[in-house]
């Protein structure tokens, strides 16, 4: 099992998705000091723009996934939403005050949405179904190799022009050099064919929703509350760090994401969605409850790196229980679907996140307790009312 090669498009967007995250890995984990130091905005206005950024992806989700179904061509909305991001990144450099980036955030994600379940629809039509873990964790370990060298560049050009800048003018300067790897993801997109074959497995017309697929959906959907963005996270660790050590944090974070993002998928191939699924969640509680009340520099880095494990798992395991259970050609609109449904809870997600950070009794820690409450949650939902594919599958053989 997972031993046949990779295709080419999936390897050229493996390779794109590698210089995409060097560019925005070079922004995130220097955006919430940006936003609440240089901008003054309190936490809650830094959970608005995180969220709302996710509520544009989600609704873009959707809607690009039933487009490129519809329209039975994936490449040209691929190649528009990466574009789209490379040219916003720069101009957070210019912004002067919260609403202003609030906007170029905005579309920025928004470039996000329109290219992520094309690009996933693309990898999946081209790969067999006994190796898509595997192909989706090949392009997340490469998507988080290069969001692993983003922070490292960050924090290089953080420590060169310490003491020669003001903060707020290092995070300018680093904002506009991220537009030179986000050019380069989109210059190897025009390498990429849509082949034929892809395109013929696209139909107009048929069913993706289905009673498993709903029991998923809204278990999945309910666990998206307790994800706020990875901001939070940023921003609480910066109470046990310095800032030059803030982008080696998130380096731990990406080089975790970046070591277990292939691994994850061949588990997932080996183990099935479900037991992955219900492996990642009971591991974002214990991971939330000890960034509620550990504040170490050094237990810090190991929660970042175990949040980046999380991650893996969640950038993977879901795609493959869609695959196995949509048809080959809905595969799009049910991705998008599902990414929409649980995106578009992540703004209540950021702004509940935002607003207990504000509670004086409580501060910085309830966020977190309430996430890990969601997600055990969460958790037993999806042990007891969500069924897995290989149940489906071998029922079917029986009968």
């Amino acid at each position: 099992m997972g031993k046949e090669k990779l295709s080419k498009d999936t390897k050229l967007l493996s390779l794109n998705s590698f210089f995409t995250d060097i560019s925005t890995e070079m922004i995130v984990p220097l955006l919430p000091f940006f936003i609440t130091q240089t901008l003054g905005a309190p936490a809650l206005i830094l959970g608005l723009i995180e969220g709302w950024a996710e509520v544009s992806v989600s609704l873009l989700d959707m809607a690009s996934g039933w487009l490129s179904d519809r329209i039975k061509k994936r490449r040209p909305l691929v190649l528009f939403g990466y574009s789209l991001s490379a040219v916003t990144k720069p101009l957070f450099a210019f912004a002067s005050s919260w609403p202003q980036l609030f906007m170029f955030r905005f579309v920025e994600r928004m470039g996000k949405g329109i290219r992520r379940v094309p690009r996933d629809a693309m990898i999946a039509a081209t790969e067999t179904k006994a190796q898509m873990g595997k192909a989706f964790g090949f392009r997340k370990m490469m998507d988080s190799a290069g969001a692993m060298l983003g922070p490292l560049i960050a924090a290089f050009l953080v420590f060169h022009f310490g003491g020669e800048m003001p903060e707020g003018e290092i995070y300018r300067a680093i904002f506009l050099l991220a537009f030179i790897p986000a050019i380069i993801g989109v210059a190897l997109l025009l390498l990429v064919k849509e082949k034929k074959e892809e395109i013929a497995k696209i139909s107009s017309s048929a069913r993706v929703v289905s009673k498993d697929f709903s029991h998923f959906l809204i278990v999945a959907a309910f666990f998206s509350i307790a994800q706020m963005g990875i901001a939070f996270f940023i921003l609480k660790g910066g109470e046990a760090l310095p800032l030059v050590l803030v982008p080696i944090a998130y380096l731990a974070y990406n080089a975790a994401y970046t070591v277990f993002a292939m691994p994850a998928g061949m588990l997932t191939d080996a183990l099935g969605p479900k037991r992955m699924l219900t492996a990642a969640y009971f591991l974002f509680a214990i991971i939330c409850l000890l960034f509620a009340f550990l504040s170490e520099a050094a237990m810090m880095l190991a929660l970042f790196g175990a949040l980046g494990i999380f991650m893996a798992i969640m950038q993977t395991t879901p795609r493959v229980y869609l695959v196995q259970t949509a048809p080959g050609h809905k595969y799009a609109t049910a991705i998008g679907t599902y990414q929409g449904v649980t995106g578009l809870l992540l703004l209540p997600a950021n702004l509940i996140a935002g607003a207990l950070w504000e509670v004086h009794f409580a501060g910085a820690h309830l966020p977190f307790i309430i996430s890990a409450g969601i997600a055990i949650i969460a958790m037993l939902a999806l042990i007891f009312f969500v069924k897995s594919p290989l149940q489906k599958r071998t029922r079917t053989q029986i009968s």
